[in-house]
């Protein structure tokens, strides 16, 4: 539950009160984490959190640092409520009557969660958050460049389950006028950086990893950091961690000796690695030359060709919205448009892979050795890059930075009406989840006046194709259409009906 009878001074004042809290611990450490062009100095009060650090951050940790950028607090906390409770009395049930009500309503003895939101922090994003039932503290203290994360169990099979360490926090630190992390991989030859742009499941880490292995230059197969550097976009290192699937780990078992298994990520479909024997490839401040769409295709062999503008569209979806999705900024139009200034002048390539992971390293290989930087083949993207991955629709405006998604049964109309199905044949197909949702015809008449209303299409075109529209993702949507617009500090619902009966949008 969000508290928001709090004060900038109030929130102040809970750091303050955060501090008291900690100096009654002993310090066990303090470690430096070099990220680019930031220096993270880490304060730990529990001697728990290093060997996760160690395995994950081998790289970019150090024992000392002539200064550092920003402050990051650690902590064990067995005791989250009470740990609440002495930051500040609004998080207090004997003087918070909200948490007394959410109490009664619930039957709980306390909420799962509380929350507080500055908004010159994020409108999204609490400053800081407390999960009493998943068992963590987050504080953001951003005027003081002091973060705080409290967690009450800090098993490897428990704490892994978090995902990559600190990265929301590294984030924040990052988010810079010059500097972002990025959800991407960068891998190179002969000093020249490539970019994947490209979502999980798309053959990526595969390629990195294997690329890396196999003599290439390397600084991620997941989580970097890009920094403009004058007229350069330069790529550095987070983590010393690789997540295989237990395919790819078999077919490269061979080629990762002395690499340590870390974790099965707290399932089975997933290997984490820690690659520290492959430093020596490892490059930091390493200058992107050329942006790569990768995709899995049935060809026999390998192939690389410019980007159509489609494809560049893709491309730069899959890595700026999996990156604000990882970090929870899909509201932040801000990062939106810098994260596109960064690498909407480079040349896209779409690189076919085939089923042979061998055989796509070693054509990139040649590629790289051969590479040129052809500004004459650079395109631009369309104002509306469109990206449908896992039967979900994502939509980028590269003019404005704002970004649209849309759940499966939405993906699925929107699919329909752009191969030129009537609107009628939709209704009609629609018309039979009605008992199910009795507001499905209104939701399709709001969705398609959304569309056209955006400009994301002019009109559709009716080529009397027969609609068809996936039942097992229309049961999966709760056969209820979802067109959200995430933009400045909202996630917005455009296909809500409200007394008007128009689309909220286009009412705006």
């Amino acid at each position: 539950m969000q508290i928001t009878n709090l004060t900038k001074e109030d929130i102040g004042n809970c750091f303050k009160n955060l501090e008291k809290y900690l100096s009654q611990k002993n310090e066990r450490f303090i470690k430096y984490a070099v990220l680019g062009n930031k220096i993270i100095r880490i304060i730990s009060y529990s001697d728990e959190f290093l060997p996760h650090m160690e395995k994950q951050l081998t790289f970019v940790l150090r024992d000392s640092a002539t200064h550092y950028d920003s402050t990051l607090v650690l902590w064990k906390e067995p005791d989250i409520n009470s740990a609440a409770v002495f930051i500040s009395d609004k998080f207090n049930p004997k003087f918070n009557m909200r948490i007394r009500i959410e109490q009664m309503y619930s039957g709980k003895k306390n909420p799962d969660s509380m929350f507080v939101i500055d908004k010159e922090f994020s409108k999204l994003k609490p400053v800081i958050d407390i999960q009493l039932e998943r068992g963590f503290i987050v504080g953001n203290d951003y005027l003081n460049n002091t973060y705080y994360y409290g967690v009450r169990n800090l098993d490897p099979e428990e704490f892994i389950k978090e995902g990559h360490l600190f990265v929301q926090f590294f984030n924040n630190i990052l988010k810079t006028s010059e500097s972002n992390l990025a959800h991407g991989a960068v891998i190179g030859l002969n000093g020249d950086g490539i970019l994947f742009c490209a979502r999980g499941q798309r053959g990526k880490s595969t390629l990195s990893v294997l690329s890396m292995i196999k003599g290439f230059e390397y600084v991620s197969d997941d989580y970097l950091i890009l920094h403009k550097s004058k007229e350069e976009l330069l790529a550095s290192p987070i983590y010393s961690i690789i997540t295989l699937s237990p395919e790819m780990y078999n077919r490269l078992y061979d080629y990762l000796e002395g690499s340590r298994f870390v974790s099965n990520n707290a399932r089975k479909d997933k290997y984490v690695f820690n690659i520290s024997n492959f430093h020596s490839t490892f490059r930091k401040n390493y200058p992107i030359k050329v942006a790569m769409f990768p995709e899995i295709v049935s060809d026999s062999e390998p192939s690389i060709t410019l980007c159509t503008a489609e494809e560049k569209g893709r491309a730069m979806v899959q890595l700026i919205q999996s990156t604000l999705m990882q970090t929870s900024d899909l509201d932040d139009r801000y990062t939106v448009k810098k994260m596109l200034d960064m690498i909407r002048n480079f040349v896209f390539y779409k690189f076919n892979l085939c089923r042979d992971i061998d055989k796509n390293t070693e054509f990139l290989r040649g590629f790289m050795n051969n590479f040129k930087p052809e500004k004459e083949n650079q395109i631009k993207e369309p104002a509306f890059c469109t990206d449908l991955t896992f039967d979900l629709a994502n939509i980028l405006n590269s003019e404005t930075g704002e970004i649209y998604s849309m759940n499966k049964l939405g993906t699925e109309v929107f699919k329909n009406l752009c191969k030129g199905v009537s609107f009628d044949s939709l209704k009609e197909v629609l018309s039979v989840y009605q008992d199910k949702n009795p507001y499905i015809l209104d939701e399709l008449e709001l969705f398609r006046r959304a569309v056209i209303k955006l400009g994301i299409v002019n009109q559709f075109e009716n080529n009397g194709e027969k609609a068809c529209i996936n039942p097992t993702f229309a049961e999966e949507s709760g056969f209820k259409m979802s067109f959200i617009f995430h933009s400045e500090g909202e996630n917005k619902e455009l296909i809500s009906k409200n007394k008007e009966n128009e689309n909220e949008l286009c009412i705006k």
